[in-house]
């Protein structure tokens, strides 16, 4: 397909969801569309989408949606969302939300071949992105772009499911500008999107990833916002994979001899004070893993960053090696196991920990505990279908639009919307997210996100979120 051809399908396809460029039929113009497509010698050949205030030629500002051939008439072309050499003149503050990466994010191919690209921040136009080889081995000339180009990869327009995503990225830059105007298009902005986004992991694929990761690194933290599921999750592991399951809860009063073992004081029979040895749940979990050689033991550990892990764990820190290489007579005694050093955690014994991301009040794990656990994330998710679906999926929009990374860790779970009718769920609106929203914005967490939640509250229950 020549470079003429393919950008007719392009604007084509943008017309049908919404882009007008001539202001045609008491339309409001929308877009400017560069056809930089001469292959002179000096030129850099390109077309691409702009914003409708900018000339036909010369230099812009601004995000732009542009294709660039690689060579004459390839069907190979680089697909990216830049700025104008310009920079920023109206959408700074939309370059600094972090939902315009993530929603462009989404749709980026994963697939080596596509050697996508992608800056950690989209107001930084200093720094040059480094192409992947693909990409410089494609012979396209990007070096004068380079530091403009935020996000993209190459796509092959021969191919099917390249021209998905050819798509799926107009229609993500028509729902960036708002082309849409009619509900068929923006129903087709979303359908475009939607095929080419990412799926979340349900339940089973959660599942199955962590039994996985159980069986090759034997220690597993399961982290997320409250709500997610993680302690289910952990039960429904044990009940399902493992033979012996042991819980415990952390809080802010565990000690060692909760975990390990320790000396409890106990009233004698004439009612004096005697002092006896108390197993604590780990070494009650590595009797029954010695003792049962064939059997699967887990031990649950709900909640594990809200006690003190270095006087919780204290010399068992030493244990929780997954591919540790033992060397005889080396090793930590543990009174309850005999006068042997243990080395090890029994093959059989795997552990899976719980920790709350949104807790802000708790400790922070250190460094070497991360090194020696897997870190698995459950991301909050609506569980089945129910009442609260459609909030529990605007809400998702507004974390995804307003939140950092680590904002991300505040978003709700699906257990607040859980409901059985829209009484209970407006109750909970109220009771629940609202107060735990504010929480967020008096402590400076989410503060582009005020209005949108406040607005949000108000058209769900008609009830301020602020007096």
């Amino acid at each position: 397909m020549k470079t003429k051809d393919f950008l007719e399908k392009a604007i084509e396809f943008a017309q049908s969801l919404g882009m007008v460029e001539n202001g045609a039929n008491k339309k409001k113009k929308n877009v400017v569309i560069r056809k930089n497509i001469s292959y002179d010698v000096g030129n850099i050949p390109y077309f691409g989408f702009i914003r409708p205030e900018e000339q036909l030629s010369g230099p812009y500002s601004d995000f732009s949606l542009v294709f660039f051939p690689t060579t004459i008439d390839s069907n190979l072309y680089v697909m990216s969302l830049g700025v104008g050499s310009e920079g920023f003149r109206n959408d700074y503050q939309l370059a600094s939300q972090p939902g315009t990466r993530r929603m462009f994010l989404k749709i980026l191919p994963q697939e080596s071949c596509y050697s996508s690209f992608c800056k950690p921040d989209f107001t930084d136009i200093e720094t040059a992105i480094a192409f992947g080889d693909t990409i410089v081995d494609s012979g396209v000339n990007l070096e004068k772009y380079k530091s403009v180009l935020s996000i993209g990869c190459l796509i092959d327009i021969e191919k099917k499911e390249d021209m998905d995503y050819v798509r799926a990225w107009i229609a993500q830059y028509a729902e960036l500008r708002g082309w849409a105007s009619t509900k068929p298009q923006r129903k087709n902005v979303e359908q475009f999107i939607s095929n080419c986004r990412q799926p979340e992991k349900n339940q089973v694929q959660q599942e199955i990833e962590v039994v996985n990761l159980l069986g090759s690194r034997k220690f597993v933290i399961l982290q997320g916002a409250p709500g997610t599921g993680k302690t289910y999750l952990a039960e429904k592991i044990g009940k399902e994979k493992y033979n012996e399951v042991f819980l415990i809860q952390f809080h802010a009063e565990t000690s060692y001899s909760d975990l390990v073992e320790g000396i409890m004081p106990k009233l004698g029979i004439t009612n004096n004070v005697v002092y006896e040895r108390k197993e604590g749940i780990l070494v009650e979990a590595i009797k029954c893993a010695i003792n049962n050689p064939n059997k699967k033991v887990l031990l649950i550990v709900d909640e594990i960053n809200r006690a003190n892990l270095s006087n919780v764990l204290g010399p068992v820190f030493y244990l929780f090696e997954p591919k540790r290489q033992c060397v005889a007579g080396q090793g930590i005694r543990i009174e309850s196991l005999g006068d042997a050093p243990l080395n090890k955690i029994p093959e059989n014994l795997h552990v899976v920990a719980t920790m709350n991301t949104a807790d802000r009040s708790i400790a922070v794990v250190d460094f070497a505990l991360r090194r020696r656990f897997a870190w698995y994330t459950i991301e909050p998710r609506f569980f089945g279908e129910g009442e609260g679906k459609e909030l529990f999926d605007k809400i998702a929009r507004l974390f995804e639009k307003h939140a950092s990374d680590s904002e991300l860790n505040l978003q709700p779970g699906g257990s607040y919307f859980i409901a059985d009718n829209r009484e209970e769920l407006n109750a909970k609106i109220e009771y629940e997210l609202m107060p735990l929203m504010k929480e967020y914005f008096d402590e400076g967490l989410l503060s582009s996100a005020r209005t949108d939640f406040s607005d949000l509250f108000y058209q769900e229950i008609h009830k301020p979120l602020y007096k």
